[in-house]
């Protein structure tokens, strides 16, 4: 130990004995240095976690975990994370499904909402192999357009200006 641990530890005042007992020197060790934690500032980042744009639905739950572990929840820990979630996606459809059914568990909800994303991104990649077969062009076919015949007995008429109509 350095100078200034000493200096901290002769200020704790402990008896001999005490010196002596590792977890008693700890606890006054870790009472000095360790800043207490701000439940409030924990539990308000807690609550005002949402999904963000672009994050996986696996991501968002993680990071609930790791804000709650420091809220201090007790018995409603499970039952918070599982509100944040339901609240907090991005899909605000799945939300309210989510919202109506009231017998719902932390465990339904994430498996809704993960089998959710896989689904869409299951569906956006239909889509762009869709998309991709219907836009194909032929270079070497040219294009074939019906000639159209004109009512008004070979004659231009919507300009009221009459052009011989060739063919």
């Amino acid at each position: 130990m350095g100078e200034q641990a000493d200096d901290i530890f002769s200020s704790f005042g402990l008896s001999k004995t005490e010196q002596d007992d590792f977890d008693t020197v700890l606890k006054k060790f870790n009472d000095h240095f360790v800043v207490n934690k701000n439940t409030i500032f924990e539990r308000a980042q807690f609550n005002k976690r949402v999904q963000l744009d672009g994050e996986s639905v696996n991501t968002f739950i993680t990071a609930l975990y790791t804000l709650a572990e420091h809220c201090e929840y007790g018995v409603l820990h499970d039952e918070l994370i599982q509100d944040s979630i339901v609240v907090g996606i991005r899909d605000k459809n799945l939300s309210e499904k989510l919202q109506l059914d009231a017998d719902i568990t932390l465990t339904k909800v994430i498996e809704r909402v993960q089998l959710s994303e896989v689904v869409k991104e299951q569906q956006e990649k239909l889509i762009e192999k869709d998309s991709g077969s219907v836009n194909a062009i032929s270079p070497n076919k040219p294009a074939k357009f019906p000639k159209q015949k004109l009512s008004s007995g070979g004659k231009e008429t919507k300009c009221e200006t009459r052009f011989p109509y060739e063919k």
